[in-house]
Formats: C-alpha cells, structure tokens, sequence
C-alpha cells in the first residue's frame, strides 16, 4: 500500500554549488577549496586526492539537470551559490553599520538600499546574469527552490587554507576563525536575498556547517578539509562564529524579503556499541558535540566553549532563531567508550568501523533517519527538511533500497512521532567532487555524468514524486 506524504510535500534533487559546478571552464577557482585541492604540498601530505575539475558541469549544463528533474515529475531543487563568483573580491571595505558585543561577535547590522548599491557596484556581472537566468530557467519549470547561501567553500579573500596550515597565527584570512567573516558573510546574504529573493522559495544559510568545522578544525589533519588543523578550541572558535553568521544571514534574509530561512546540519544516527552506562553517556556526549551544541548556539546565543556540558555564556537577545532545520543524513556511526582514566573525556571514545558499508565507508542504516528527525523536531520544535541524503555505491540495486527504506522510516517519523516535515531531497542527481576524495565515490542515481542515462533507482524516485508516496507491502493506513 501506498505511504502518502502530506500535500505540497517537496521532492527534489540536493545540487550543491562547488562539488557539482565542476567541468570544462566553469570552475571556481577563487575559492579556498580550489586552491586547497591543486596545491602540490597538499596533494602530496595527502590532505586531497587531486582529480579536481572532471565533474558533471551544472554551471553549464543546468537546463539538462532541470530538465530531468522535470521529467521525472519532481517539484523542488536545492542549489548552492558560490560566494566567490558573485563577489571575486573583498567587500570589507564597503562600510556598514553594526553592533557587537564585549567579545567582539557581530550580532546585528543596518542592512539599507545604500549597502545593497554599494555592494552591487563590486559584484561580478557576470556570474549575476548566469544565476538569474539558472533561476528563471527554473522558475520557468514551476519548480520550487531552496537555495544555499554557504555551500562548504569560502572566497579566498577570506580564507587562505594554505597559509593557514603554514602558519596560522601569521595568517591574515582565516575563514570561520576570523570575527569579520561573520559580518562579510552578513553583507553577501543581504545582497543575495535582495538581488534574487523574488525566485527563492528557501533561504538555506549554512550547509552543513559542523561537518565542515569538525572535518577543518578537529580532524583536519585526518578527513583533509582546509585548512587541515585538528584542535577542540579552534573548532569551537569556529562553531561560534559560524553561528553567529547564521544569525546575521537570518537578520539580513528577513530585511530584505522574508522568505523562510534556515540552517542545514549534518545529524548522523549515533549508536553505542553495546548498552551499557559508559557508552550511553558517550554516545549523548558525541551528538552534543557533534550538532547540538552548534544548534543551541545558532538559535538561542548558548555557548559551552570549553565542553563542560553547561552553557555558561547565554546571549538570547543577540540570536534570532531559524524557520526550519534541515537535515543531512548519510548513516549511522557506532561509538564505543575507551577507558582512559588519565585522558580528558572528549579523547575518551572511538568510531567503530562499519559492518554493512557504503563504499565510502558510513554504516548503511536508512531506518536511521526516522530517529534522528524526530529527535530534531521534537528538540527544538522547528519544521524539519531533509535537504541531503544519499548512498555512495555503484550498485543500483543497493541505492534503490536506499531510497525507499528511507522514504518509509521518513514517513513513520511523520505518522508516529508527528514530525512537521516538509521536504526530502537526494544527492545527487549525478556523481559530484566527494570534497577530499575527489571523484572517487559515485552518489548519482543517474547512470552517468553526460548522457544521464535512467537507472532502475531513478523510476522508483520518479514514482515516489508522481504518486506523492512510497510503496510499502507490510503497511495498512488504518493500522
């Protein structure tokens, strides 16, 4: 029988800017992930895999990309814009007013018609005219949109990831370790939202930003993300200014057109190892790490810089909260408590390797998914999107039991737990750039990345689309 997803329910497709604008000539290259991924030293410490620039080319080929979305009778597209395109040089000195607090975090700002002429005068002309017409085209479509503003990549005018690794306390453009990025970060999503607004259903301000922080600042030196450092003070750092740009983003969003804006996060399903109380206290103690801690700072200005579990610094009045949650999920991830008397408690656990494996290596677990949205949801009591999910595998058999052993466990997150969710969107509709891994894993449910060849998982999501449902032989809607 057919599990029905409530009325205007978005199904689509998650196409993220850097990893899926990659091809021909449309690289872009003023960004601190291109210059991290084509530095030989790096590529050489092994941080990056190289392979970068052989990608499926959105950039240029969107009218095909939406097209098939199209075709399959999909209604929704979440895509990235690249900062750096739009403005390829600094806009610090465009002149703002704002306010801070003691600590120097930037909480709020005037954003006016002056700072957007001011700010329309730097930005690139060109890469303006190329998004307007992705967004008509698309528009044209009657296809709804979320568009994210902060898709893992910043310019290198602010973020210098090489010299950063070299020589971080000499670096000048340090990303999300530098306060003044918050404000920058604040001025780009004012004037995006103002110039493109009236096309935008969805404002997604961050993507993923604890995944990001954690793969830079924690395991950097492990997962290879720029800059490569591994240090919990400078990934609290980052987490704070992180969350204090959402906050700007969100101010900035409802100045200049009030569209529903929100954050992504990156929430896997937590497992312990075996049920005993040490493991159950770490598991908790990861997720908090891991996303709610991020959480209760982006929404209501609670910060536990130092992981003592208690929020000693609360600044509700600086934050703003968001309009919904959105939700990235790949799998599950065991965790096991390491006995370590002598260690402090955030060295005290470990990852269990995976027993069913993706190829890149997270534990499959689509039933997943049900529990971390409802903890989500009935947490923090906030619409809830899935705006990334996926399988890494070149087994299309494997993908399709992906996809709809999640869209049930989904669907039992909203008829059991009550869950207001409003969309779910897959990644990719192609392979993409797997950041530190290159090319090396394929997420595409299409076939391949120039003729886009239908696979036996592209009719099972293009079914779900036109039926608003997943099929499911054990389920009775009066049960």
């Amino acid at each position: 029988m057919l599990r029905k997803f409530v009325n205007d329910f978005m199904l689509g497709f998650s196409i993220n800017s850097f990893q899926n604008d990659q091809g021909n000539d449309s690289m872009a290259v003023n960004t601190d992930w291109y210059k991290w991924s084509t530095d030989k030293t790096m590529e050489n410490m092994n941080y990056v895999s190289g392979g970068i620039g052989n990608g499926p080319d959105f950039w240029n080929n969107f009218r095909k990309y939406i097209d098939k979305i199209v075709n399959a009778g999909l209604n929704s597209v979440k895509i990235g814009i690249e900062w750096s395109r739009i403005f390829p040089e600094s806009t610090e000195n465009v002149e703002i007013n704002y306010k801070s607090n003691s600590s120097g975090d930037v909480y709020s700002a005037e954003f006016d018609d002056n700072l957007y002429k001011m700010l329309d005068i730097r930005a690139d002309r060109k890469s303006l005219e190329h998004y307007e017409s992705i967004f008509k085209y698309i528009r044209s479509k009657n296809i709804r949109i979320i568009v994210t503003l902060w898709d893992g990549t910043l310019p290198l005018w602010i973020h210098d990831p090489v010299e950063c690794n070299r020589n971080l306390h000499n670096s000048k453009n340090k990303g999300w370790l530098n306060k003044n990025t918050v404000l920058e970060f604040g001025k780009y999503s004012y004037y995006i939202s103002k110039r493109f607004g009236s096309y935008i259903d969805y404002f997604n301000t961050m993507n993923r930003p604890n995944y990001f922080a954690i793969n830079s600042y924690l395991y950097g030196n492990i997962e290879g993300y720029p800059p490569g450092l591994s240090d919990f003070s400078l990934l609290m750092e980052a987490y704070r200014n992180m969350a204090y740009a959402h906050n700007l983003a969100y101010l900035a969003i409802k100045k200049s057109i009030n569209k529903p804006a929100g954050l992504t996060m990156e929430v896997p399903y937590f497992t312990q190892e075996m049920d005993n109380d040490n493991n159950i206290f770490m598991v908790n103690f990861v997720k908090y790490l891991y996303y709610n801690l991020f959480i209760n700072s982006a929404l209501y200005g609670n910060f536990d810089m130092n992981l003592t579990g208690e929020f000693k610094e609360s600044r509700p009045y600086e934050f703003n909260g968001t309009d919904f949650i959105g939700i990235s999920y790949y799998g599950s991830i065991p965790v096991r408590y390491v006995q370590n008397e002598g260690v402090d408690i955030r060295y005290r656990f470990a990852f269990i390797p995976c027993t069913n494996c993706s190829d890149d290596f997270h534990e499959i677990h689509p039933d997943g998914i049900k529990y971390v949205a409802s903890e989500i949801y009935n947490t923090y009591r906030k619409p809830v999107i899935i705006t990334e999910n996926g399988i890494a595998t070149e087994s299309d058999d494997k993908r399709c039991d992906f996809i709809k052993h999640t869209l049930i466990a989904l669907h039992q997150a909203v008829k059991d737990y009550h869950i207001n969710l409003k969309g779910y969107f897959y990644r990719s509709l192609t392979d993409t750039y797997e950041w530190a891994h290159g090319f090396s894993y394929k997420y595409g449910i299409l076939n391949d990345n120039i003729n886009f060849k239908d696979t036996g998982s592209m009719d099972l999501y293009s079914n779900v689309a036109k039926n608003n449902g997943i099929e499911d032989e054990k389920y009775r809607a009066y049960e």
